[in-house]
Parts: structure tokens; C-alpha cells; sequence
């Protein structure tokens, strides 16, 4: 008995491996933002919507290929203090892989500049989960993001994940 109850147990942690799959993959996405800013008695707060296109740049695993689009849209929230050059940014953003419709769901948060144009910063994005071929995925990114004229903006990004 005691053998079999090993034997299973090997076989149980050898399938779910062979299901399991770790990764990285870099990325750019360049797009657009809606934001709207009030004042408040100590500072600023910008919130909106950024809509964008990415696709992988490297990869290594099978989860993600280079070339691979999705588009992507981030609700974000900014707080500015009058004392500080910095915002604190948080978003939660949804990509969708265009050619399958499959989803990854990310929060992100950044401490470096702001969201007004010319500023740049790097942040922490952390995938929360997904749909389909990204169930089950979590992981983390580093990105650098830089708003531009014309409300568009660029990122560049690497991320770890597993699934």
C-alpha cells in the first residue's frame, strides 16, 4: 500500500509539471490615453483610459511568440502631491491576445514621473490571471513608459511568468 500511495504520488507531481510551463517574453506597446485631471488641495489626481497595441519582442517558452499582438486597455489612477516631481500610478489593465481572444488580466503600479507629457518612469506590472491558453498565469513585469504628444504614449517591457 505505502507503494502504491508513492507511485501515486510521483505520477501526480510529474502530470501536473508537464502542464506547468515558466517563461519570459519582452514586449512594446505604443497607444493613446483619455485622462482628465483635477486639483486638489494638495496636489493632482489624473485618472482615465489608455488603449494600446503590443506585440512581443522576444520570448522564450511557448506561451507567447514573437510577432504576436493584443490589444490592450488600462484604467489608471494618479496622485500627484504638490511637494513631489513623482506620481503614484495604479492601473488595472486587460489584454487581449487579437488572433485568439484570449486574455490576460495585470496591476500595475508606478512611483517614477507622471502621466503628463514628457514624463517617464518605470514600474511593476503583476499578471493576475487570464483565459484560455492563460489560465491559471501569473507572473511580473518591468516596464518603462513614456507619455508623449498628442495624449499617445510608448512602453517597453520584460516579464516572467508561469502557468
Amino acid at each position: 500500500m505505502k507503494y502504491i500511495l508513492s507511485f501515486a504520488t510521483i505520477y501526480f507531481i510529474l502530470t501536473l509539471n508537464a502542464f506547468s510551463e515558466e517563461g519570459s517574453y519582452e514586449y512594446s506597446n505604443v497607444g493613446s490615453h483619455n485622462l482628465a485631471k483635477v486639483n486638489t488641495l494638495d496636489g493632482t489626481v489624473t485618472g482615465g483610459k489608455l488603449q494600446g497595441i503590443s506585440i512581443v519582442t522576444k520570448s522564450k517558452g511557448n506561451l507567447y511568440e514573437v510577432g504576436q499582438n493584443s490589444e490592450t486597455t488600462c484604467i489608471i489612477l494618479s496622485k500627484k502631491e504638490s511637494k513631489s516631481k513623482n506620481s503614484e500610478l495604479e492601473a488595472f489593465c486587460e489584454s487581449t491576445n487579437i488572433e485568439t481572444g484570449d486574455k490576460t488580466f495585470a496591476y500595475n503600479i508606478r512611483k517614477e514621473g507622471t502621466a503628463d507629457t514628457g514624463s517617464k518612469g518605470r514600474g511593476k506590472q503583476t499578471i493576475i490571471g487570464g483565459t484560455g491558453k492563460y489560465k491559471g498565469i501569473s507572473g511580473e513585469c518591468n516596464y518603462t513608459v513614456k507619455y508623449l504628444p498628442n495624449n499617445k504614449l510608448a512602453t517597453v517591457g520584460t516579464c516572467d511568468y508561469k502557468i
